[in-house]
């Protein structure tokens, strides 16, 4: 049962680690390649407020500078990934198609606009510290690996690509809502 409460924005992440691993900087992990498990890893009333006025209280550092009133969900995986090869927890379709199904529902609940709901990768370069080094990020910029440069085209993309999905699971579960 989600608790009452207001919330603006998802962001969506992936671990940077094996399948199995769950970190509470987030909200929610989708465990597994296949058969995913959601795990609930922190409280999502922690984060309904702004957490800049007391920092020093709990609440999930999903995103930079981006935590007030916002949701963080990974994808358990991408471990050792870099642009042009996804380590040895490469994403995969069913970890999207969990992303797509939990922010759908998390998008229904908390009535977020569709806009709210996008990649770490987003914020990223909106911010100034997209990229695959040290202290920068890149999930989710590509669903796919590749040789080419990092591009905050293909980021933006990539992120219209979760928001078209999540708009179409609305719809299904709408239509399931009817019928």
């Amino acid at each position: 049962m989600l608790p009452a409460g207001e919330l603006h924005a998802i962001w969506l992440h992936w671990t940077g680690a094996d399948y199995a691993r769950v970190f509470d900087a987030y909200h929610f992990c989708l465990a597994g390649a296949d058969d995913i498990v959601v795990h609930a890893t922190h409280d999502l009333c922690a984060n309904m407020r702004d957490v800049r006025v007391d920092a020093r209280l709990p609440y999930a550092a999903h995103t930079a500078n981006r935590n007030s009133y916002a949701i963080g969900i990974a994808a358990c995986g991408m471990a050792n990934a870099v642009p042009a090869a996804f380590g040895t927890a490469p994403l995969t379709a069913a970890q999207c198609d969990g992303l797509v199904a939990v922010s759908a529902r998390l998008v229904a609940h908390y009535a977020i606009p569709l806009a709210a709901v996008r990649t770490h990768a987003e914020a990223a370069c909106e911010d100034g510290y997209f990229g695959a080094g040290e202290d920068e990020r890149w999930d989710i910029a590509r669903l796919a690996p590749s040789d080419a440069p990092l591009d905050p085209r293909e980021a933006a993309l990539t992120g219209d690509w979760f928001r078209a999905r999540i708009a179409a699971e609305l719809e299904r579960l709408d239509r399931g809502s009817v019928e």
